[in-house]
């Protein structure tokens, strides 16, 4: 089942990483843009990484110490047009989503980005809680985490 996946930046072989990046790479924001296009932009079991995610919510101050109801809302609706067109993304190969700053799985199973010491980026909001499951290295080394389409 195809889906997201969560994954810290450094893990991929452009960063020294063991994880081969997609070769199409695209920002989040346009990447929301190019899946609602009617038709649909991107082939079957066409491979993609969604960069920008994490530095997006920072700088819209949607992280756990600074949002809003309003931050609040931006992060349900990206998570909503991602949510519509699932059936579509089902078609792709597991999207990656480089995310800068360390991964941390906390409470409830919610994924977080540590922003700073204090303050966390609620990647849980987009992606909903309880991943799929839990991509390691043969070295018990985490380094991502899946996500279905449908998101929870």
């Amino acid at each position: 089942m195809s889906g997201y996946l969560v994954l810290p930046r450094q893990a991929l072989n452009l960063y020294g990483g063991p994880v081969p990046a997609a070769p199409e790479q695209i920002g989040f924001l346009d990447f929301l843009r190019e899946i609602e296009q009617d038709p649909f932009p991107y082939t079957p079991r066409a491979r993609l990484c969604v960069t920008g995610l994490d530095e997006l919510l920072i700088t819209l101050n949607c992280t756990d110490k600074r949002s809003t109801p309003q931050e609040h809302a931006l992060a349900q609706d990206y998570k909503r047009r991602l949510k519509r067109a699932a059936s579509e993304v089902s078609t792709l190969a597991d999207i990656q989503i480089p995310v800068t700053y360390p991964l941390v799985l906390g409470g409830e199973k919610a994924l977080s980005s540590k922003h700073t010491p204090q303050d966390l980026v609620p990647l849980w909001r987009i992606f909903g809680c309880n991943p799929s499951s839990v991509d390691i290295l043969p070295a018990g080394k985490v380094i991502g985490y899946h996500f279905g389409v449908n998101l929870s």
